[in-house]
């Protein structure tokens, strides 16, 4: 009986130590671990629409212990150069097709990517009026952000997703 409990007590401590293990791994591979570390970036999106005008102002925070780099393109000024929201009907769920600029580009350089130092954040208010295919009359919507991010310049390849705030609903009344 006593070797019974024994064994049963040893059973139980190696699947705590596996477990243990799985959360600590799955800790350090979750969205914008690299290198064993973990940077944790979120994005909110908040949409002012008015006068057939809609203004996505995208706010990226860096809330990790180290800087971060973000895509200039999330921080320029004026229309977006490319499909950076996903933007759906609120009735259907269905997207709404990006017909803004898209330019093209050669493959990314560190000069693309601009640093947000931890514990702080980057905004910016993009205009896409124009970006997106917005229904004639008054309709809602829902957009999120299409974003990443680097932990290391010299490893351009290796982005990272952002972690995405839940989609932010608004009204539009498109021409």
């Amino acid at each position: 009986m006593f070797n019974a409990i024994q064994k049963r007590g040893k059973l139980l401590a190696v699947v705590a130590g596996l477990a243990g293990i799985l959360a600590m791994t799955a800790m350090s591979s979750g969205a914008g671990a690299r290198d064993g570390v973990a940077a944790l970036v979120t994005s909110k999106v908040a949409v002012a629409s008015h006068d057939g005008q809609v203004l996505a102002t995208i706010t990226i925070d860096n809330h990790g212990e180290r800087t971060v780099y973000v895509p200039r393109v999330f921080l320029q000024e004026g229309e977006p150069e490319g499909n950076l929201f996903e933007v759906r009907d609120s009735s259907n769920g269905d997207p709404l097709d990006y017909i803004g600029m898209m330019v093209k580009r050669p493959p990314p350089t560190k000069k693309d990517f601009v640093a947000v130092k931890p514990h702080s954040k980057v905004s910016n208010t993009l205009d896409i009026s124009n970006s997106y295919r917005f229904v004639s009359g008054r309709h809602a919507y829902q957009i999120s952000l299409n974003a990443g991010y680097l932990t290391d310049l010299n490893k351009l390849e290796q982005q990272n997703a952002i972690e995405p705030a839940a989609a932010v609903m608004f009204a539009h009344v498109g021409q």
